[in-house]
């Protein structure tokens, strides 16, 4: 494979940097603090060793499904109510349990409280069956929110930290718009086709653009998808060894999910990829749409190479790469679609 990938220190210091900002009311906040994927969850010790506890851990750190190891979903760090509010108050994420009887079971989501981006989520309930009760219902959405919340503070990193000439080049020659970060480079440019990474000398993440006409075809279903994307990669993403190519692992169940945004379609698709009479793997998100203006299919495609480390975090940062993308009859560049 001839490219490999991991964390910036660069980008990392601009996502914690100490630098505030100011709310659209003008009031200025802090940046948030703590690690990218780490949730505060503020509760009792006590509640936090006991039964409501383990609900918690089942439903924020499970095992991620689509990595080719065991790694959680959130990193979890138990603090009581009187140590966040005197330690924690501009933590990235808190999940804070309540229980109170004025207004009934409920979650609520409340944003740049103390800091800017950052993301409290409130679960009341009278009793500890209230609140569990809620956790089933409520599980799935809680988790795409606050992982929707990190996809966009890596947004705003690769906005203050976009390669300018990569940037220029996407726009002006081939009609896109993608924030991609100054670390990374253009490695591949051919008609149809670019591959663009940034890699350390044990890690590789990724981001190949695949385009073509749409000839009248229909692509969004997933079949379609996954044979463009096997097509493209046996053909431009070669192993070491000859005969060797990445393809989707057919062993690993894919996620797929069509959405619409700014009146746009677009589909997603999440799984691990393989090499074909190879043996290297990892996962990949997959983010495709219809470019109307220029009659054509634009496929992006986040992946990442990381032997012996962990993915979870080099997966969600490629991924916000990809979700930046736009074209020119869109209001915005930055673009954050999903629930």
């Amino acid at each position: 494979m001839k490219k490999i990938l991991f964390i910036s220190v660069f980008t990392a210091a601009l996502l914690l940097g100490s630098c505030g900002d100011s709310t659209p009311g003008g009031n200025m906040l802090p940046n948030v603090s703590g690690s990218s994927g780490e949730i505060l969850v503020v509760m009792d010790r006590a509640e936090w060793e006991g039964e409501l506890g383990e609900k918690i851990r089942s439903v924020l750190a499970d095992p991620i499904d689509r990595l080719p190891q065991p790694e959680p979903e959130f990193d979890l760090v138990n603090v009581t109510p009187g140590a966040f509010s005197k330690l924690y108050l501009t933590h990235r994420n808190a999940v804070m349990i309540d229980k109170k009887v004025e207004d009934g079971p409920k979650v609520t989501f409340l944003e740049d409280t103390y800091a800017l981006s950052q993301l409290i989520i409130n679960i009341q309930g009278e009793t500890k069956e209230d609140i569990m009760d809620l956790l089933d219902k409520e599980g799935q959405a809680i988790v795409n929110k606050i992982n929707i919340a990190e996809r966009d503070r890596w947004i705003k990193v690769y906005k203050r930290s976009v390669n300018s000439v990569i940037f220029n080049k996407l726009r002006d020659k081939y009609g896109m718009n993608i924030h991609m970060p100054s670390n990374f480079a253009l490695d591949v440019e051919e008609p149809g086709f670019m591959w663009f990474s940034y890699e350390t000398p044990t890690t590789t993440q990724s981001i190949l653009i695949h385009y073509f006409d749409l000839d009248g075809g229909n692509y969004f279903n997933r079949d379609s998808i996954e044979s463009i994307r096997n097509r493209m990669t046996r053909k431009n993403v070669k192993g070491p060894s000859d005969g060797s190519y990445m393809t989707i692992e057919d062993r690993v169940p894919i996620r797929y999910r069509q959405f619409r945004f700014r009146n746009r379609n677009y589909a997603e698709m999440r799984g691990l990829w393989t090499l074909e009479n190879g043996f290297m793997g990892g996962p990949f998100v997959n983010l495709v749409t219809q470019d109307e203006v220029n009659d054509r299919f634009v496929m992006v495609d986040a992946f990442v190479y990381a032997p012996n480390e962990e993915k979870r975090e080099l997966l969600r940062q490629v991924e916000a790469i990809i979700y930046t993308i736009s074209f020119p009859d869109d209001k915005e560049v930055v673009v954050t679609p999903g629930k």
